[in-house]
């Protein structure tokens, strides 16, 4: 964020300084007082990357078992298994499902506090997150280290980057799509995770021979932990806590019939007080997903679903100071319905359906309450929107070695209309979206694929904070905002072995966006004047393009995977950088993980995990001048710096006390950033004295978080 302090009122301008200044001071201390403590929190089940082109899974008699750790890859789409690969380096005592996806070519390493998808040079709103069919605005916990996904809630997981099919629209790059537990349960069951600063745990009920409940919790305990600390020197006195809940019942009323109800809940807040300066702030984000689904299964290739969905994510940042308090809040609330219907036709399959979803937006602005302001005066009506799109799908196989699937999708947008203190009304965007692949197997084993699709979007991410915190909303098209677009295409080549030990791929890609918007930092404008967001907003264009390479052992004590990605991600907007294009902000040239895994026998397990990625981009201050008592930067080229190098070193032993089909239990110890790595989350202008000492220059400064970090956790199912 840039605040322009000096055009402020004093106390706004304090409360601005200490609650930027002091949210910093928390970050450091929150994870200082993990690692200096040891107190690293709970385990997920972990991820073991499955296959989606195979109706069953495989069956084989073998030496050592194999382990399929990621297929799927020839239809651009990766499934994850995640009752396997519990033993991987965890952080806070945590296998994250984000974390484990940015371990594939083509998802950009995020860096510290920022658990975002950045699929293929596209930003993290590019990409629709899917929970049981509803969208999920703002999946993170602990400042963006932690997805919501409770991994024992989940039955399956699942990344699409490359074709798109027609059934998923409305956003420009990858969908992750997240379904709850599906199947009715035949015993009692009760599976969790013990750590240092969060706890979870699902229970599984039968209630009848054909439905079950399932229940989970997880919440922290970081305020326990911070409560023993004395921080009286420092001033300052700060808490922090995350908790959800899921909730889903499966019933099978019938032959053939599936009814799903499922339920989320989940809170953060993260606050401090501050005793000198008599500063109090904090931040709060919540979510919330229900969602009712009735499956029918006819046989014949018959099937269809329908889904009908709720959805609610609010943030609110705010600071206390004297009698002056200020507030940023914002919100979005969903309602839809998804329908699908499948069906075999003239030797392939036949799809097709739509989906409707009104959105009410309450998008973020400053609320400001003094002796001489009212913050009712500035907030802006609310937005309605209405989008929905219908398509149509067929996949169907020629020759023996050719396989076709071809898409038509029709989507819109409208938006209501609304007294904003200037005359407009709603606006009417909508087209077509062809989505197509061609897949060739020219031997068993040996295959090239093709894909192409335009993809429409009409809800806008807006980024204000630059290091993942939940601080960004969202705009629906309309007469100030444009609705975007992309053209994507790809083509690939995979190859695995006979037997499977090992598999290949590359794959390119090439992807150009329309209307992408720009956030220009004045959020703060509090001057007297009625506040309109998208009059701080800048538009233009960008493309995205680059290379996957990914090679995989599936077999034997050792196995694993190494993947890499060469990119380039590239803006181009009239109003910055003087129309000159620019990197993205999630621009990577390198992009390389490679995990391993080692089984030595039935107790020990051992995992191993390195990235490395190019630094994010970023503007860096190029002079410094004193503008009476007020200091001013000079900036240089937008995205013209670099941050340094990401890389770090994650290590863990996992010993299993029990591993059955029924039952397991096992402890993990891992350290994450094994090698101490200093990888900064953000860089401070500092200005200091040239070599010859005849002049000031700018030096640039890191921030870190953490070193190493230890951490520890207990899992049981039985």
């Amino acid at each position: 964020m840039k605040w322009d302090v000096p055009e402020m009122s004093l106390s706004f301008g304090r409360i601005l300084f200490f609650i930027d200044g002091l949210m910093r001071k928390l970050l450091f201390l929150l994870f200082g007082l993990f690692v200096f403590a040891g107190m690293h929190g709970q385990g997920y089940d972990a991820y073991l990357l499955g296959d989606s082109v195979y109706a069953i899974d495989e069956v084989e008699v073998v030496a050592t078992r194999r382990s399929k750790d990621i297929k799927g890859l020839t239809s651009g789409r990766l499934e994850l298994n995640l009752k396997e690969l519990q033993s991987l380096p965890k952080f806070l005592g945590t296998v994250d499902l984000f974390r484990t996806m940015q371990l594939t070519p083509g998802v950009q390493t995020a860096g510290e506090l920022n658990s975002g998808l950045y699929v293929r040079g596209c930003d993290s709103g590019h990409n629709r997150i899917l929970f049981n069919g509803a969208t999920v605005y703002s999946p993170v916990h602990l400042v963006g280290f932690f997805s919501v996904f409770n991994s024992s809630h989940i039955s399956s997981a699942s990344l699409i980057k490359s074709n798109v099919s027609a059934d998923y629209g409305g956003r420009l790059s990858g969908v992750v799509d997240v379904r709850s537990k599906d199947a009715v349960a035949d015993r009692f069951s009760m599976c969790g995770d013990f750590g240092l600063i969060s706890s979870q745990g699902t229970v599984a009920m039968p209630l009848d021979d054909n439905s079950s409940l399932y229940l989970s919790g997880r919440g922290s305990y970081v305020n326990l932990l911070l409560g023993l600390v004395d921080m009286k020197d420092d001033g300052i006195k700060p808490r922090y806590g995350f908790m959800d809940y899921n909730m889903t019942f499966v019933a099978k009323p019938g032959r053939g019939h599936s009814i799903i109800a499922n339920a989320y809940y989940g809170r953060d807040r993260l606050s401090l007080k501050e005793y000198y300066y008599q500063v109090e702030g904090s931040m709060e984000w919540q979510n919330a997903v229900a969602s009712l689904q009735w499956d029918w299964d006819g046989g014949s290739g018959r099937k269809a679903e329908n889904v009908v969905y709720y959805t609610f994510y609010d943030n609110i940042l705010d600071a206390f100071m004297g009698g002056s308090v200020m507030k940023f809040p914002s919100r979005i609330q969903d309602v839809g319905y998804r329908g699908h219907f499948a069906t075999d036709f003239l030797g392939g399959n036949l799809e097709a359906g739509g989906e409707y979803v009104r959105h009410s937006l309450d998008p973020q602005y400053p609320f400001v309450e003094d002796l001489y302001t009212d913050g009712s005066s500035v907030k802006p009506s609310r937005m309605v929107t209405h989008e929905y799109g219908v398509y149509v799908r067929d996949r169907f196989s020629a020759f023996g070695c050719l396989d076709f699937d071809l898409g038509l999708r029709y989507s819109g947008s409208v938006q209501e209309s609304r007294e904003r203190g200037r005359n407009e009304s709603g606006r009417f965007y909508h087209g077509l979206e062809p989505r197509a692949s061609l897949s060739y197997q020219f031997r068993p084993g040996r295959r090239f694929a093709l894909s192409y699709a335009l993809q429409r979007q009409y809800m806008n991410q807006v980024v204000v904070s630059g290091i993942g915190l939940p601080t960004d909303f969202w705009l629906p098209a309309s007469v100030s905002v444009p609705a975007q677009s992309a053209n994507s295409l790809s083509l690939g080549y995979f190859h695995s072995t006979d037997d499977n030990d090992f598999e290949f791929s590359v794959e390119g890609y090439y992807k150009r966006l329309l209307n992408q918007l720009e956030f220009n930092g004045e959020l703060f404008d509090l001057v007297n004047q009625t506040y309109h967001v998208e009059d701080h907003l800048l538009y233009g264009n960008g493309h995205s393009y680059g290379v996957e390479f990914m090679l995989k052992k599936n077999s034997g004590r050792l196995n694993g995977w190494l993947s890499y990605t060469l990119g380039r991600s590239v803006r181009s907007f009239p109003d910055i950088n003087d129309g000159s294009p620019f990197p993205a902000k999630n621009d990577r040239r390198h992009d390389l993980s490679l995990v391993v895994n080692y089984k030595l026998d039935k107790h020990w397990t051992f995992s191993g995990v390195f990235v490395y990625a190019t630094g994010n981009a970023f503007t860096m201050p190029v002079s410094l001048y004193l503008v009476g008592e007020n200091a001013v930067n000079e900036y240089g080229p937008h995205n013209g710096a670099r941050m340094p190098a990401y890389h770090r070193l994650d290590l863990s032993a996992t010993y299993w006390f029990k591993k059955t089909a029924d039952k397991e239990s096992c402890i993990n110890i891992s350290l994450y950033n094994a090698y101490a790595r200093q990888n900064p989350i953000f860089l401070t202008a500092k200005v200091g004295v040239s070599d010859d000492r005849r002049r000031m220059k700018i030096i640039p400064k890191g921030q870190s978080l953490y070193s190493l970090v230890p951490s520890i956790s207990y899992s049981f199912r039985f």
